[in-house]
This record gives structure tokens, C-alpha cells and sequence, in this order.
């Protein structure tokens, strides 16, 4: 998601609430550039966060491959008669 998509979507109401245009704007700008700087996919990608980077390209072909991995997925629950409790 691009910078100027996730300000909306993320800040929407506060942006809404702004009623000084000048004032809304650098609200907006301010947000934008503090996503820039703080948001870099390739770091996410290295630190696990994000799966992987996927071209626009390859997009379909990546979809197809994870949902016909997903779909001989086995999730079956144990069926010991005692488990253990969550603590």
C-alpha cells in the first residue's frame, strides 16, 4: 500500500475532523513523509514481517500457487482425551 492510501485509510477520521485546509494538508503531508521514512518493505521482508515481495507481474501466479497449497492442508485437532489447558 502506498503512503498516500494508508494515511486515508488509517487516519480518515482524524483527517476529517481537521477543518483548517492548510492546517488538514500538513497533517497529511506530515503522516506521509513519517510513513515513507519508517516503511520499507525490503527491511519487513528481511525481518519475517512480510512473506515475501511479490512483483504486480507474478501476482496471479503466486495467488494460484499459496491457495493450492493451502488447500491439501491438513487441520485436524489431537484427539487425545486429556490435553493440555492453555495457561
Amino acid at each position: 500500500m502506498g503512503a498516500e492510501a494508508a494515511v486515508n485509510a488509517v487516519y480518515a477520521n482524524k483527517i476529517a475532523a481537521i477543518s483548517d485546509e492548510a492546517e488538514r494538508a500538513a497533517f497529511v503531508a506530515a503522516k506521509r513523509e513519517e510513513y515513507e521514512r519508517d516503511i520499507d518493505v525490503v527491511r519487513l521482508a528481511s525481518e519475517l514481517v512480510v512473506d515475501a515481495i511479490v512483483e504486480p507481474h507474478e501476482l496471479r501466479v503466486e495467488l494460484v500457487r499459496r491457495f493450492a497449497a493451502a488447500r491439501h492442508k491438513e487441520r485436524h485437532f489431537s484427539h487425545r482425551r486429556h490435553g493440555v489447558t492453555p495457561v
